[in-house]
């Protein structure tokens, strides 16, 4: 990432600014977010749908193509400051951005449910539960549509995932309707 970029999402995550980070290659290229701390590689930020917070989500910087803040995002901004969206906002939890590895399990001691996505994969949108993890790759045990957890668990590559989320509306909600797992 360009050293412009780096300063343009450094000053939004001073003064807790909207961005829109198109990210071209992936199935969903734009993310209108507010951006709460970087490290060389992962940015976490802060995820809206329809004027709401909606939960946190890890994404590499790798995969922004650009970052835009125009009109847009300013209205965007005056509409959730109105709101009072901003002084609602949850502190962002402490997570640990040097490497994939750190950063999710800062998400597996306090979140029972996040969202996985391998966008470049066959199984590209994983919901479900982190399990065990090491340097190289993780095991994943999600459930499908219906709330039924797999019989199996998933092993995926730290080099495949290109963003993580975790407490937004969707886990929360439908975790308390899935099954209790029995335990691997």
């Amino acid at each position: 990432m360009e050293f412009e970029a780096l300063e343009i999402l450094d000053n939004a995550i001073a003064r807790r600014q909207a961005l829109t980070l198109q990210r071209p290659e992936l199935p969903e290229p734009e993310l209108l977010c507010i951006p709460i701390k970087r490290s060389e590689e992962l940015l976490l930020v802060h995820v809206f749908y329809e004027f709401r917070p909606d939960g946190y989500r890890i994404v590499r910087l790798e995969d922004i193509g650009e970052i835009l803040r125009d009109e847009v995002e300013e209205f965007f901004e005056r509409i959730i400051a109105a709101e009072g969206v901003y002084t609602s906002l949850k502190a962002p939890p402490e997570t640990d951005l040097s490497s994939w590895s750190r950063a999710l399990s800062s998400i597996k001691g306090r979140y029972e449910c996040c969202i996985l996505e391998c966008e470049d994969e066959e199984d590209d949108f994983l919901v479900g539960r982190l399990m065990e993890l090491s340097d190289w790759d993780f095991t994943f045990w999600y459930f499908d549509a219906t709330g039924r957890w797999d019989d199996e668990l998933y092993t995926i590559d730290y080099d495949d995932l290109t963003a993580a989320s975790f407490d937004d509306n969707y886990t929360n909600t439908i975790i308390k309707y899935i099954p209790k797992p029995y335990s691997f």
